[in-house]
């Protein structure tokens, strides 16, 4: 199936995260040689980015251990430090979004980005804690914790509607909500994707994603046909 699989292949853990040596980090005290400015977001829009685009990648530039502690929903850990080795494995196509802790690395790396082609990219300056403040507050964002088992289903339901189901039918398949037990969302796939191999790989993924971001909170989806 094509579709909106995710083409990502950056692992949770950046080159450089085993016993090989590091790459030296650019200097934090070297100002960016390229205006981004027009790429900063606020914490806010940003996270409308997050939750309104289609395909989006977001990455935590803070270090594996504080992305361990937490980090935002769906994020891929990209320690600032292994950030210019790993440039040929980010996805040139998609919104690519950034934070880190505050610190300003983040500005940095927009320079990075910038100096090798990458355009479709933005970054808040605020740091993870905003954000996290942002999404507890915001009217916007769903604390999916928080909701009654009717009012995960029905939000479940929606995602599914607005950001899955219509690529899934333009390849003939479809998706039912099968059950859900906390964090797990049982599905079964309908038409084309019962058979389609991608519906255990490629599609799986992008729906985990598209879940996992747009409700706040690490969702697992199992095929019931897998």
């Amino acid at each position: 199936m094509s579709g909106q699989e995710e083409n990502i292949t950056l692992s949770r853990q950046p080159e450089g995260q085993g016993g090989a040596t590091a790459p030296a980090a650019p200097a934090e005290a070297a100002a960016p040689a390229v205006d981004t400015a027009a790429n900063r977001l606020t914490p806010e829009k940003l996270l409308e980015r997050r939750r309104t685009s289609q395909t989006v990648y977001v990455f935590d530039l803070r270090s594996s251990e504080a992305f361990d502690a937490g980090h935002l929903p769906g994020a891929y850990s990209l320690p600032f430090e292994h950030m210019e080795s790993n440039l040929h494995r980010l996805p040139f196509s998609g919104d690519l979004l950034f934070y880190d802790g505050g610190e300003g690395m983040v500005r940095q790396v927009a320079a990075l980005l910038s100096d090798n082609g990458f355009s479709d990219f933005r970054y808040v300056e605020e740091g993870f804690d905003a954000l996290m403040e942002t999404i507890r507050t915001s009217p916007a964002e769903v604390h999916y914790e928080s909701l009654t088992p009717e009012q995960r289903a029905a939000k479940i339901d929606q995602v599914l509607n607005e950001k899955v189901r219509e690529f899934l039918a333009r390849d003939g398949g479809g998706l039912e909500v099968m059950g859900i037990e906390e964090s797990k969302v049982i599905v079964s796939y309908q038409g084309a994707c019962g058979s389609c191999s991608s519906s255990t790989a490629g599609t799986l993924r992008f729906i985990q994603g598209m879940l996992t971001i747009n409700l706040n909170h690490e969702i697992e989806v199992v095929p019931v046909d897998a």
